[in-house]
């Protein structure tokens, strides 16, 4: 090859080279998110929830998560709240046979009963936290959402990936944007939107890698119309973990757990 040839070569290049960066879709990123989340789901999270009201009042709660992997697609949730007193024991069990299609409970000792958590209402505050439902509901099901890659920015040092997502069947939220860190493929930052206005939003910091998974430990929701918030620290996280069938049952939420 001439040496103008060269140069003409990698000029080419060098203006290729942007659209090639550019290539993965917001899909993309989002079949990576879920990949990792997925690999996630085998686990035991102990955590401290402090909600914040407007007038700078705080109530700190204490909680235990376990979660088991089905298959590649299916899996188990149960939460218990540990503390404070009149807390204790209330829970939420999730039951994930396909990424669509779920089954949603909480308990409430005081009440001494189960009760189902509806599609319509998985967007509803987590037990008067500034979290939904959802939040805390594990990977879910890509083809009732659609993805738009707007950007690139860095969050705390993080190269990300910023997506727009919007959901194809009614939710609170007509869609939010999130913040997706370029390798860790983990969420940094969190807006949702009702229309154009703004109404909630997170952040994850402190994240480690453990056990080869990135993990946010420091999770702040801030609801914006109600100046409410919540944060969520996690002070224990063990992967790998291999719980039984028999801890994800409606038996186990009406006892608290136990494991």
């Amino acid at each position: 090859m001439t040496k103008s040839r060269m140069v003409l070569f990698l000029l080419m290049v060098a203006v290729m080279t942007p659209s090639f960066a550019y290539a993965m879709s917001g899909r993309d990123v989002y079949d990576k998110v879920q990949e990792m989340r997925t690999r996630m789901l085998d686990r035991k999270t102990e955590a401290v929830m402090v909600l914040y009201d407007r007038g700078g009042g705080k109530r700190t709660r204490t909680l235990t998560e376990y979660c088991k992997s089905i298959s590649l697609d299916a899996y188990k949730i149960l939460l218990v709240f540990n503390s404070p007193p009149d807390l204790k024991g209330v829970g939420f069990l999730l039951h994930a046979r396909t990424l669509a299609d779920r089954d949603l409970w909480a308990y409430f000792p005081e009440y001494k009963r189960i009760r189902r958590i509806p599609t319509a209402s998985q967007d509803d505050s987590f037990f008067g936290s500034d979290f939904s439902y959802d939040d805390f509901s594990g990977p879910p099901n890509l083809d009732d959402y659609s993805f738009k890659i707007l950007r690139d920015e860095t969050v705390d040092g993080k190269p990300c990936h910023v997506i727009e997502v919007a959901p194809k069947t009614p939710h609170k939220y007509t869609r939010y944007v999130a913040w997706v860190a370029k390798n860790l493929w983990i969420t940094t930052k969190i807006e949702y939107y009702q229309e154009k206005e703004l109404y909630r939003s997170g952040s994850f910091r402190d994240i480690r890698v453990i056990d080869g998974f990135p993990t946010p430990f420091e999770i702040e929701m801030e609801n914006h119309k109600t100046r409410h918030r919540t944060e969520l620290t996690i002070k224990t996280i063990r992967y790998g973990a291999n719980f039984p069938d028999k801890l994800f049952t409606q038996r186990a939420l009406e006892r608290g757990g136990g494991q």
